[in-house]
């Protein structure tokens, strides 16, 4: 009899070695997902910042395309008024030159009338001299008359005088056409300049073009390099994510083996822990990470969890040790409960923290998902034809979440 009864105790104690030998190699094996599924969260983070960098500087390129090609279109305009420019000055060049060769054309007339004028005057002086016509003496003496010689003088005197008008005229008009023509002249002389201004102008703009379409070509292709690595980066980033979701899927199904080597276990937590105030703070602030819209019950659940788990054997004794735990809270893996740990947590999370630690806890399950995913995961199984998962486990719906052990 006491041989049958050490018998059963080493098989005892050989089966509960066995189980915690099970039990930590299913931990060991959740930490490791649990890594491997931060790396792939992480490599995917790193993806898209790098996505959104190579983004971002192609928005940058974009602008200045856009901004150049406003530029070219700016210069482009301006050269167009600096040809019409031009053009017109041309116009108004080819019509003041047209001026300057009638000016000089009227001036050679005026200046060949009098000429004319002054050798017919010359003439004249002449023939009068050389017929005497000129001596008064002579032509008193000539004369029949008083009338006769007061004749003679006055049509002397007439001709002397007309000739007088017509060389004085001429040579007003000479003066006039000339001033003018210096006036037309100088006018020309402004035109051909500004002329030549406008033309150093085009050239300037054109060449302002010519850079501003070379710096465009440029920031074309570097648009499309940028382009090209973004769908890179986009073809590494899906590659990435479905690596995350296939390593983040062994994640939880180690989690649920982990539960499953847990059969049979309940949480018994009913108070007596001796926590100090962080450790409150601690667990509000993970019941705000995973239940914070879930209404007092849902977070006094939470609370319920984290406590039996302390009480349990299969897993650290303190509320830190169970919240830190590998591979158990997403939200310490994601970062979410540290940054709600920063702010401090809310009344309503820090009550239930404070019921739960008293004891006063709402159910002794180990574990929780949210429903959706229990249901998925049960279906799943189903069509697979396996035994559903909730046929394997026995808990309750809280809210949005199923509280559960393993039967």
């Amino acid at each position: 009899m006491k041989h049958r009864l050490r018998a059963c105790l080493v098989i005892i104690i050989l089966s509960l070695s066995c189980l915690c030998s099970s039990v930590e190699a299913s931990k060991a094996e959740v930490d490791r997902l649990k890594e491997e599924t931060e790396n792939a969260t992480q490599k995917v983070e790193d993806l898209k910042n790098q996505q959104q960098q190579v983004q971002d500087a192609k928005n940058q390129l974009e602008s200045q395309a856009d901004s150049l090609s406003g530029q070219i279109t700016d210069l482009n305009n301006q050269i167009s008024t600096v040809t019409g420019e031009i053009s017109n000055t041309e116009q108004d060049i080819a019509a003041v030159e047209a001026d300057i060769n009638k000016l000089s054309d009227e001036i050679t007339t005026i200046q060949n009338s009098l000429d004319a004028q002054k050798r017919s005057m010359k003439a004249r002086i002449q023939y009068m001299y050389e017929n005497k016509s000129t001596n008064t003496l002579v032509n008193f003496l000539e004369s029949g008359t008083m009338s006769d010689f007061l004749q003679r003088l006055e049509y002397m005197s007439q001709i002397v005088d007309y000739d007088q008008r017509a060389i004085k005229k001429f040579e007003e008009t000479q003066a006039s056409l000339e001033e003018k023509k210096a006036e037309v002249e100088e006018k020309n002389k402004q035109l051909s300049a500004y002329k030549s201004s406008l033309s150093s102008k085009k050239s300037q703009l054109g060449n302002l073009v010519g850079n501003a379409a070379t710096a465009l070509n440029v920031t074309a292709g570097q648009i499309a390099d940028s382009q090209a690595a973004i769908e890179e980066l986009e073809r590494q980033l899906q590659e990435a994510k479905e690596n995350e979701k296939r390593i983040r899927k062994q994640y939880e199904e180690a989690q649920l083996a982990l539960a499953q080597r847990l059969a049979g276990e309940h949480g018994a937590y009913k108070g007596g822990y001796a926590g100090d105030a962080d450790e409150t703070t601690l667990l509000a602030a993970l019941i705000q990470a995973e239940a914070d819209n879930q209404g007092s019950d849902g977070r006094l659940a939470v609370g319920s969890v984290v406590m039996n788990r302390v009480a349990s054997s299969k897993f650290p004794n303190t509320i830190a040790g169970v919240i830190y735990a590998p591979g158990q809270f997403a939200p310490v893996a994601s970062g979410r409960f540290a940054i709600i740990l920063a702010n401090g947590p809310n009344k309503g999370c820090m009550k239930a923290a404070e019921q739960a630690i008293a004891g006063n806890t709402n159910t002794d399950a180990l574990f929780f998902f949210t429903t959706s995913y229990a249901q998925n995961l049960h279906d799943t199984q189903v069509a697979n034809g396996q035994e559903g998962f909730f046929d394997r486990t026995e808990g309750i719906t809280i809210r949005a979440h199923y509280y559960y052990n393993y039967k």
